[in-house]
């Protein structure tokens, strides 16, 4: 057993950290995306997205410090559930991750939002009706430009 670990000892460590980062990446999945109070790997999310958006364009090595510091995040997100644990501050390792989301019933809406759309009933009727008159005007464009024989 000890020459097998000293012949894969890599591969094995590789191994381990890929089961890790697939377990990490099933828990944000399953984790619910929105909470009133902003628990589990929301904050991280939001601080992800801030960072991606701060990004230049085609700037690959910003984006892959962004994803980085996201899993470090997340990885903190679960070992303070297990430090909370085994303070006794909670009741389980993963409560602070999988809980049910507190949401607000009804979303909070501008009531001049509520006001168009009381008065645009069949929004996506008139959007493809706008949709197929714009592919009209292209193609009569189109047509337009190309040379008369």
């Amino acid at each position: 057993m000890l020459k097998f670990i000293k012949i894969h000892w890599f591969g094995l460590i590789l191994s381990l950290l890929g089961v890790l980062y697939l377990g990490l990446v099933i828990l944000v999945v399953l984790s619910p995306r929105q909470d009133k109070l902003n628990r589990g790997f929301i904050p991280c999310t939001k601080a992800m997205m801030t960072d991606f958006s701060a990004c230049e364009k085609g700037k690959l090595w910003c984006l892959m410090k962004a994803v980085f510091s996201n899993t470090l995040c997340d990885a903190g997100v679960v070992l303070s559930g297990v430090e909370n644990w085994a303070k006794n501050k909670q009741k389980t390792p993963w409560a602070n991750y999988l809980f049910e989301p507190e949401v607000d019933k009804e979303p909070h809406q501008h009531p001049e939002l509520t006001k168009f759309y009381e008065q645009n009933k069949n929004i996506r009727a008139d959007m493809a009706k706008l949709y197929k008159a714009s592919l009209e005007l292209e193609r009569e464009k189109d047509e337009k430009a190309k040379p008369q024989e």
